[in-house]
């Protein structure tokens, strides 16, 4: 994920015998890796979604409200463009990387200071994360492709 900004990184020890049984099946590992590229993905979405899982994120400060003239949090353009519509994945033979290639994406999940001179504070909204439902519904979809051969 050239040039990316940041990158969901997960501990794949729950999806490893998934993992190795389609890789020893099918002769490659990347059909699992899309499925759970394609699960971050929609997982990433609905964090924006909700504004923020599990628990909510911080509200906007009142100022930027006013300019936004409502709006959710970090959604600006929807799927069509912006931070949001930037969310992808690229699956490999063993691994797949989640992300966007937005620069500001990581001031935004992981918040600090920003603007010229670092006078302003982005609050933290992590929106780049699994969530645990997330985990297990990527297992039954492996399991399936297992059973099925099919996503």
């Amino acid at each position: 994920m050239a040039g990316g900004a940041i990158v969901i990184t997960h501990n794949a020890a729950e999806f490893s015998d998934n993992i190795f049984e389609i890789a020893e099946r099918f002769g490659s590992a990347k059909p699992a890796m899309e499925i759970i590229g394609e699960t971050g993905v929609v997982s990433v979405q609905r964090n924006f979604e909700k504004g923020g899982r599990p628990t909510g994120w911080e509200p906007l400060a009142e100022a930027t409200r006013a300019r936004k003239k409502g709006g959710s949090t970090l959604v600006g353009k929807g799927h069509a463009g912006g931070l949001l519509g930037s969310i992808h994945y690229e699956a490999e033979d063993n691994v797949v990387y989640i992300g966007t290639d937005k620069i500001y994406a990581a001031i935004h999940n992981f918040g600090g200071m920003a603007g010229r001179g670092n006078k302003v504070k982005i609050t933290q909204r992590e929106f780049m994360l699994l969530q645990e439902e997330d985990v297990s519904s990527i297992n039954e979809l492996l399991s399936e492709f297992i059973l099925t051969g099919e996503t």
